[in-house]
């Protein structure tokens, strides 16, 4: 009698837990084949991953200018500027009197500042990518164009969107 209750406990959890010959007639899915899923889901995944939440916050100002979206309070984008800029962060945030509205391609951000009445000699543009989490700082200078990145491998021509690389080639062109 023991056993045949045992036989049947283990019958009844084998069938539970779905082992056992299958009555179901629907084929299984992903049963030695290669994943289906769509690749963009796996890339916004991995993008997500890289994501720097501290600059995530900002994909909500798209079009503010610096002074309207106070970035010069975001204790948390200021932190990652001063420690790219160092005492460079300082000159930067006197010279950025006359602003553009900080704008989107992809997800790239972008956005200028530069010294009232002297922008073709001191212009400051920040970079970032939401998915990458780099943020790059150009100062386009009256006789150099100086570049702060946060990963140094990266080259900003190869990271930039086109409408945003012919943009900043003209302020560097100084057209």
């Amino acid at each position: 009698m023991t056993r045949v209750i045992l036989i049947l406990t283990f019958s009844a959890l084998a069938i539970a837990c779905g082992s056992g010959p299958s009555t179901s007639t629907a084929p299984k899915t992903n049963v030695g084949s290669p994943n289906s899923a769509p690749y963009t889901s796996r890339e916004d995944d991995y993008r997500f991953a890289l994501r720097n939440l501290d600059l995530y916050p900002l994909e909500g100002f798209v079009g503010k200018t610096a002074t309207e979206m106070k970035l010069w309070d975001n204790k948390p984008v200021v932190k990652i500027l001063k420690s790219l800029l160092g005492p460079e962060y300082t000159t930067m945030v006197k010279s950025w009197k006359t602003e553009t509205p900080m704008k989107r391609f992809g997800d790239v951000l972008m956005l200028s500042g530069c010294e009232r009445d002297n922008c073709t000699n001191n212009r400051y543009v920040i970079i970032t990518s939401l998915s990458e989490g780099y943020v790059h700082v150009v100062h386009i200078g009256d006789e150099r164009t100086r570049e702060w990145r946060s990963r140094s491998s990266d080259d900003l021509n190869q990271l930039l969107p086109s409408p945003f690389a012919e943009e900043l080639r003209k302020w560097k062109s100084r057209d």
